[in-house]
């Protein structure tokens, strides 16, 4: 009898803990899976002054929400995440040279985007229910 109380406290314990150390497994595989498909892109970008941009993603504490918990992941800089997501508009840009033409105006073609951040989403979606998954599993067995 008392082998299958110690079984179940041991089970219980287990079970508590899945919400911690999954929103951590699931922020480093989200993490993993954004630094991927940053590369994947083509990053780091050409920036200003050509002073690459590396995009990258970061994550912010866990904090309570509603009826449970969550971590929020997000794509930094956030500039180039959404060009690289959903592309730019044609638009027009002044000269950033110096010189007699440096007032003079350049017409951007803009640029097709990529779908860098839903794929990170997608992903996501896809896989960090399977840690959830697993932790439970490992937990009862």
């Amino acid at each position: 009898m008392a082998t299958a109380s110690a079984e179940l406290r041991r089970v219980a314990l287990e079970v508590g803990r899945i919400p911690d150390t999954g929103l951590i497994a699931a922020a480093k595989l989200v993490k993993k899976i954004g630094d991927e498909q940053a590369r994947r892109v083509g990053a780091p970008l050409e920036g200003k002054h050509r002073r690459p941009i590396k995009m990258r993603t970061r994550d912010k504490n866990i904090r309570p929400i509603q009826d449970g918990r969550a971590i929020l992941i997000t794509g930094v800089p956030a500039g180039p995440w959404v060009w690289m997501t959903t592309g730019t508009a044609p638009h027009t840009t002044r000269r950033r040279k110096k010189g007699p033409m440096k007032k003079m105006l350049v017409h951007h073609p803009g640029s097709r985007g990529k779908h860098a951040w839903t794929v990170v989403t997608d992903r996501a979606t896809e896989l960090v229910p399977r840690i959830f998954q697993e932790l439970a599993d490992r937990a009862v067995t």
